[in-house]
């Protein structure tokens, strides 16, 4: 069978089995086995189907059996293994993917863990002596990074190995070194976020309840999370995965740290923003500075701070004139609250060949590693600021020394300068950070990873060969156990703020919903709930959410005009111009509002309120060429053509539109000067006859009710086509 249909029939039993269609589910893989002689998963299927034949025998001759739910759901669990098993194997010979072109090097070379962990240990022992005594050490470092890579490979791409994975977490567990036992649950959580495997995703559980340290805490529960939320269907159905999940719901300290896990990764919705605005809106705008002035900036250009604008008062102006400086004062307050602005300076920076490894990704940094190339003197003086930059990822160190490494001397010894200070200010950053959280070092090294993840699935030179998890929404509530630890209103509404405020209206509505019961009765839930459905153009259930707030008691402008707005767009023009009415009666001179109760009214019919509220406005401005064009256009309605003719001239004397021409023209021609009509029309048409065409046709039933019949309509178009006026 080729790939692709093997991957079709895969998913057909994937959708059989969520319908409980476990016969049929039975049927495909047994053929799909056979064909591809997979002889394990034959012999698989076949113990599986007497175990499952057995339980419907003792069903149908009515023996109790209070295993047959246990059997039933394993029977599912099974079934969907194997499913995934069988493509795995296809896929390890037939895809030339990174992931399965590595799984088919680690077979050919019969790489196993605990030799290569065994030879790791037995190298760096040899490292540490060969320091004692000052010897060269370069060709040992060689050995100790290409069996490092070689390890995270195998732990990678290792399929259904329980004793392995039990070995791997006694080593990490054991090892005394943090940094080490991130890289293997990095290997650990790429390979989960990859495929299911259950002694994988069980060996996570036990890092984590076993954790020598916050930072491996931290690393393992973030990769527990991502594959709970990778295989909730596949973990439901584990009864006694399910069963340990559950244990952690007594632990109040597990709970705070989910809390934690859940936020952050959460935030990562953030760091799309952030780079875009960087990358689409400051970037540009700095770029049209007047060179001198941007090079007196570059000192700063990375410092998001407000207080950076005081530095120069010409700078200040330039940069408040070009909007610059409101979008930094946002990008700021993004970074007070954790958004992660790194991003966009060190995703320029990885494309090195260093980073064609997957491994490399997460590699611990060491200013000794082969691969960077610096002096003494530059290796000295960035390892030292590097190791106290706590909340820089590793991949983040290691773009910053191969980039330095390509510099000049000259430039190299200034941008260390410049980088030092900058570090400095990100440390008192993070410190600020971390003051408001309950668990600091858990944070801060949940943090780390979540940005090192990030980092490779957006950033790879082959991110798509993978599923990136920050690409969805992450509904942490639909996670098995852990959304139901999470359910309460506290942090549901505490994220369901954070995505209104950053404007993810879908995900702040899921949320929002979920606190009907306890919020149904403030009227600012209403309220918000209402401009979600508003800004999805969802105006129906948008006015309904509003209606409720407006019951609850809030008669404030901003609702008013919510909802004129809302019932203008959906068509009932009378209820929104009484709405404008009542928000006039608390600003009865703001003309917007005044102009928009106008034109609802027109809307609706009513041309005496219409020009009441269009002669109000242009009381308070009297040379706005927009409520001239609103009176002009109602008094022609209205059949006042001599007022209509008076404000259409005040447009002509100024700089009239096309729209302005014609509708000046209408009016001409009602008021029987077809002459001087047709000229205007020419010149209107003379801009594009296309678009002039189409607006004259929207047009001809009022013309129409004006008295104008269908054939002088039809004629004068004509002699505009045949340039006889």
């Amino acid at each position: 069978m080729t790939l692709e249909s093997i991957k079709d029939k895969i998913n057909e039993v994937g959708r059989l089995l969520d319908g409980n269609h476990v016969a049929d589910a039975f049927v495909i893989l047994e053929n799909i086995a056979q064909e591809e002689q997979n002889y394990k998963a034959t012999d698989n299927l076949k113990r599986l189907r007497q175990t499952y034949g057995y339980m419907v025998h003792y069903l149908i001759e009515g023996v109790e059996d209070k295993t047959r739910r246990e059997v039933y759901d394993g029977t599912l669990s099974s079934l969907r293994q194997i499913a995934n098993d069988i493509l795995l194997d296809k896929l390890v010979i037939d895809s030339p993917d990174v992931y399965f072109s590595t799984a088919r090097i680690c077979s050919h070379r019969n790489l196993r863990f605990e030799v290569l962990w065994n030879r790791l240990k037995e190298v760096e022992a040899k490292l540490s002596l060969a320091e004692v005594a000052e010897a060269d050490v370069r060709s040992i470092l060689v050995d100790k990074y290409n069996l490092m890579r070689q390890l995270f490979d195998t732990v990678w791409t290792m399929r259904n190995d329980k004793d392995i994975c039990g070995m791997l977490v006694e080593k990490i567990n054991q090892s005394g070194a943090p940094e080490m036992a991130r890289y293997l649950i990095s290997a650990i959580t790429l390979s989960l976020l990859e495929y299911f495997d259950r002694d994988k995703f069980v060996s996570l559980i036990d890092i984590y309840e076993n954790a020598a340290s916050q930072e491996i805490s931290a690393c393992s529960l973030v990769g527990t999370v991502l594959a709970l939320r990778k295989h909730r269907k596949r973990i439901v159905c584990d009864n006694k995965i399910i069963a340990r999940l559950q244990l952690w719901q007594d632990s109040l300290v597990t709970y705070s740290r989910l809390r934690s896990v859940v936020k952050e990764i959460i935030r990562t919705r953030d760091t799309d923003r952030v780079t875009a605005k960087m990358r689409d809106e400051v970037i540009p705008e700095l770029m049209k500075l007047k060179p001198d002035v941007l090079r007196k900036m570059k000192e700063s250009a990375m410092d998001f701070e407000s207080g950076m604008l005081d530095n120069n008062p010409e700078w200040e102006e330039i940069l408040e004139k070009n909007g610059i400086a409101d979008k930094m004062r946002e990008l700021t307050e993004m970074q007070s609250e954790g958004a992660d602005l790194m991003m966009v300076t060190f995703s320029n920076l990885k494309g090195f060949p260093f980073f064609n490894n997957v491994s490399a990704w997460f590699l611990p940094f060491d200013i000794d590693n082969p691969d960077v190339n610096l002096d003494s003197v530059s290796r000295k003086s960035l390892d030292s600021m590097l190791t106290f930059g706590v909340n820089m990822c590793d991949s983040d160190k290691y773009s910053l020394v191969l980039a330095f490494s390509t510099m000049p001397e000259q430039q190299r010894n200034m941008m260390t300068g410049q980088f030092e200070q900058q570090l400095s200010q990100m440390m008192e950053q993070s410190a600020e950070l971390l003051e408001k959280q309950s668990q600091p070092e858990f944070s801060m090294a949940a943090v780390v990873f979540i940005r090192e993840l990030y980092r490779f699935f957006r950033l790879f030179r082959k991110k798509s060969e993978f599923d990136d998890p920050f690409s969805e929404p992450f509904n942490f509530l639909d996670l098995p156990v852990v959304g139901d630890m999470m359910a309460d209103e506290e942090i549901i509404k505490l994220i369901g703020e954070f995505y209104f405020k950053r404007g993810y209206y879908e995900e702040s509505l899921e949320l929002f919903k979920a606190i009907e019961n306890s919020s149904e009765e403030d009227y600012s839930y209403w309220e918000k709930i209402g401009y979600a459905y508003q800004a999805l153009k969802q105006y129906d259930k948008a006015a309904a959410a509003y209606r409720k707030s407006e019951l609850l008691g809030d008669f404030g402008t901003w609702l008013l005009k919510k909802l004129a707005f809302i019932n203008k767009k959906n068509g009932n023009y009378a209820a929104a111009a009484e709405y404008y009415s009542r928000a006039l009666l608390a600003d009865p001179d703001n003309v917007s509002l005044i102009m928009n109760a106008g034109y609802a009214n027109l809307e609706s019919g009513d041309i005496a309120g219409a020009l009441r509220s269009f002669y109000h406005a242009n009381y308070l401005q009297p040379d706005n060429a927009a409520i001239w064009r609103a009176i002009g256009w109602t008094e022609f309605i209205n059949g006042n053509y001599d007022k209509s003719c008076s404000y259409y001239e005040k447009l002509l004397e100024s700089n009239p539109t096309a729209i302005d021409l014609m509708n000046a023209a209408h009016v001409k021609l009602a008021s029987g000067n077809i002459k001087e009509a047709t000229a205007l029309y020419k010149k209107s048409a003379g801009s594009g006859f296309e678009d002039f065409q189409s607006a004259f046709e929207t047009d001809v039933p009022t013309l129409e009710k004006a008295g104008i019949d269908r054939l002088t309509i039809d004629l004068i178009i004509d002699a505009i086509k045949m340039d006889l006026c």
